[in-house]
């Protein structure tokens, strides 16, 4: 990476949701809100240089790329990453990257991001319950966001009353003036994860000799830490992330194992958005800070707001260019309502139980109350692409628009090479459908379904099966009135089907993955739904005891009516081994079976164990469960499992 562009910054006093820039693709919605001219009239902002790039830090609002702070991000390309220990930064995938969560990314000329980096706050056990209000954890006070703008998104517990003292919780959030961390994202661990705990804020009561010093009230010895980067002095007031690996002890000290200063070291020209809360105003020269970002805001125009609106605290989020030791702006927009929370997902459905519980990109979704566009509810199941606009309330995305993607026109034959970077599954002519067959024509195989205005076309190459058994069907089991899904690519307008799949007559298993919560003795919440099960329900990977709060599940379920009862529970929690790795997502960049993506990463499947389907099934868009292990950055996939 280009050492301009490594802006290493956690701002002290990010925004409940904080400014990025587009780039890659241009399908967010633009801010209705009228930009106001400040009462100085700015002059031009300097020109980014031409190969200068880009950097942006917010909260992830959506998917389809990553959307931040509601602006769509082309990670086509990107390399995925985790900071935890802040002096060896965790590899990930597109999986690690969640809602709420706060990341930065590096883009280059081309816009598309390099590297994206997911960036706790907070990490360890609550130590104490504010009821109503929050919690602390490793001496730091959370709050749970009551803001429309940026609600807090929960996982592993639904709302503030489902967390407990001695939960180990992550959170993604942003000082306020206070020092109190306002909450974005609040994600409940596994009880039995590795001891860890990491801080981020600013540095106070330093003393080198003693090599101690204080993060809001928690002391931290860093005797030991490893000190980032290489030969930086530590200064009070510098803004740092520090970890350990060991708990917080009885006298309070965190004993820091890694300790990095982040301040911005970004070349002239680069194209920067970051918000945060405003901090340290100059009303005179329209100079302020969000975090160590020094903002000169004197040749900005504003939008939702007048210059007169910026005073200390306020969130906002800021756009321009890094000149010297600072950011120029170009514009400053006040985060102010509901609009600003605004969630955009596009992807695949998956771990569907019903309208009001299924995922996309990992959010759960609630599309009971959505407006539908290009299909019903009734088209709805794991496979099927859509794009979801709503807002989150407790950690659920409830839907107000959910668009069914049907495929999009194309010219070449449905076997043809997709393009070598097709990354994005809307970008691809798959398309997995599912409704009632209707106007069948059995000469030429043309019909439609229920709810989608598309034409189909069987043909000899045709495969049939049973949903969710490997039961064989025929032609002749496929009629008018058979519910049906089906699997096929665009010839022209047609959407040639290359695999049907009819409802067995008797509803199969669903499967479920997420973060158990609401455990007890005969049931517990996942996804949104209560599950039930018993001590006598089998369970992989694990004991009775590992079904508890924060464990990571994939639940085999049969559904009757209301009820949903596990058949089977398998711990996800736990790795054997450190380079072991699952993923799920829509297979992308397909060039043989040894060689194709899943979730950003890169897969080598030619001697992995195909489950539900077999090798010919691997295609752009499959969405596919992989187990294996990493090899010099490739997962050697043991086994393969269809999910769709």
């Amino acid at each position: 990476m280009d050492q301009r562009l490594k802006l290493c910054l956690i701002a002290v006093a990010v925004s409940l949701g904080l400014y990025a820039c587009g780039g890659g693709s241009s399908s967010s919605t633009p801010s209705t809100s009228a930009a106001v001219t400040p009462t100085s009239i700015p002059t031009a902002v300097p020109t980014p240089a031409p190969s200068g790039g880009a950097y942006a830090q917010g909260t992830v609002t959506g998917f389809g790329s990553v959307i931040v702070d509601g602006n769509t991000l082309d990670d086509s390309n990107a390399s995925f990453k985790v900071e935890q220990d802040p002096s060896a930064i965790s590899t990930g995938t597109s999986n690690d990257i969640k809602l709420g969560m706060k990341v930065e990314s590096d883009q280059g000329s081309d816009d598309k991001i390099k590297t994206l980096t997911a960036l706790p706050e907070v990490y360890g056990k609550i130590t104490e319950l504010q009821v109503g209000i929050g919690f602390k954890l490793a001496g730091q006070t959370i709050r749970v966001s009551t803001d429309a703008a940026a609600p807090t998104v929960f996982e592993g517990a639904s709302v503030l009353v489902d967390l407990l003292v001695g939960d180990v919780v992550e959170v993604h959030g942003s000082r306020d003036a206070a020092g109190v961390i306002v909450a974005t994202r609040i994600e409940r661990k596994d009880p039995s994860s590795t001891v860890m705990v990491r801080v981020v804020g600013v540095v106070s009561q330093l003393d080198n000799a003693a090599k101690t010093l204080s993060v809001s009230g928690l002391k931290i010895d860093f005797t030991n830490a490893k000190l980032r980067p290489d030969g930086v002095v530590l200064e009070n007031g510098q803004l740092i992330a520090a970890w350990s690996d060991q708990a917080i002890s009885a006298a309070s000290v965190m004993s820091a194992k890694a300790l990095k200063v982040k301040k911005p070291q970004a070349g002239d020209g680069l194209k920067m958005q970051i918000g945060g809360l405003i901090a340290s105003l100059d009303s005179k020269t329209l100079s302020f800070k969000l975090g160590e970002v020094i903002v000169d805001a004197s040749k900005s125009k504003f939008e939702s707001g007048v210059v007169t609106d910026l005073a200390n605290g306020k969130p906002v989020r800021v756009g321009g260019v890094w000149q010297t030791d600072k950011l120029v702006a170009a514009n400053v927009k006040f985060v102010k309502d509901s609009g600003d929370a605004k969630v955009e997902l596009s992807g695949l459905v998956t771990d569907f139980v019903s309208l009001a519980s299924f995922k996309v990109r990992g959010a759960l979704v609630d599309a009971s109350a959505a407006t539908f566009d290009g299909g019903a509810a009734d088209n709805l199941a794991n496979g099927v692409l859509v794009k979801v606009q709503g807002s989150v309330a407790n950690g659920t995305v409830l839907a107000k628009t959910l668009k069914i993607d049907t495929p999009p026109v194309v010219t070449t034959p449905p076997n043809a090479s997709a393009p070598s970077n097709a990354s994005q599954t809307a970008s691809l002519g798959v398309r997995t459908i599912t409704g009632e067959v209707k106007d069948l024509d059995a000469k030429t195989g043309k019909f439609t379904l229920s709810g989608i205005k598309l034409t189909l076309q069987i043909n000899d190459k045709t495969e049939y099966g049973t949903q969710g058994s490997d039961v064989v069907a025929s032609k002749v089991d496929f009629v008018n009135g058979s519910k049906v899904l089906v699997r096929g690519e665009m010839l022209a307008d047609v959407l040639i089907v290359k695999e049907v799949k009819l409802a067995p007559k008797i509803a199969p298993p669903i499967k479920l993955a997420g973060v158990l919560s609401g455990v007890t003795a005969t049931q517990f919440k996942l996804n949104g739904v209560i599950v039930l099960w018993s001590a006598t329900t089998p369970i992989d990977g694990g004991a009775l005891g590992s079904v508890a709060n924060g464990v990571a599940v994939e639940v085999t379920a049969l559904k009757s009516g209301d009820k949903i009862s596990a058949q089977k529970i398998e711990v996800k929690g736990r790795a054997t081994t450190a380079n072991v790795l699952e993923i799920k997502g829509p297979i992308s960049d397909l060039v043989s079976a040894s060689d194709f993506k899943v979730a950003g990463q890169k897969v080598n499947a030619s001697k992995a164990e195909i489950k539900s389907g077999k090798t010919a099934n691997v295609g752009n868009g499959r969405l596919v469960m992989v187990k294996g292990t990493l090899t010099n950055g490739v997962l050697i996939a043991t086994q393969i499992s269809f999910e769709d």
